[in-house]
């Protein structure tokens, strides 16, 4: 009995054994499954060029740079308490800095800004101050 039942187990073992190889052997033999969808190769490098070709060239070393927008002083607050020039958007007293450049001096209608030792003199526009005399006029009847 003891007997028949080792032939038992041997013949299991080795027919598992037998359908694990076979498995890995079909296994190992199939070609890769592909997506249908997917387009064949030389399309692939077909698109892949087409793109290349209409996306942007990368700038050339000696191209110049874009100049930076000029400083546009917007406002000026004068009061004896406290002085400050409102250029791109950003309020400035006298020794702060914007872009590079530091501003130095403040009048009521001139900034002066020095940047790389260079002297930016900016003023506010003619007809701004032009319309605010007119109010100015306008509500002292």
């Amino acid at each position: 009995m003891r007997r028949i039942i080792t032939t038992y187990i041997v013949v299991v073992v080795l027919l598992a054994l037998g359908f694990f190889g076979v498995g890995a052997l079909a296994s190992a033999q199939e070609p890769e499954l592909r997506d249908p969808m997917q387009p064949p190769p030389f399309a692939l490098q077909k698109f892949r060029e087409a793109k290349m070709a209409s996306s942007p060239k990368p700038a050339q070393v000696g191209a110049a740079a874009p100049k930076p927008k000029p400083l546009q002083l917007t406002s000026i607050l004068y009061s004896p308490e406290r002085k400050i020039a409102i250029i791109d958007d950003q309020m400035l007293a006298v020794g702060d800095s914007i872009r590079g450049a530091r501003l130095i001096q403040l009048t009521r209608a001139r900034a002066r800004l020095v940047r790389k030792g260079k002297i930016i003199n900016l003023s506010l526009d003619d007809g701004i101050t032009a319309i605010s005399k007119k109010a100015a006029e306008s509500n002292d009847l």
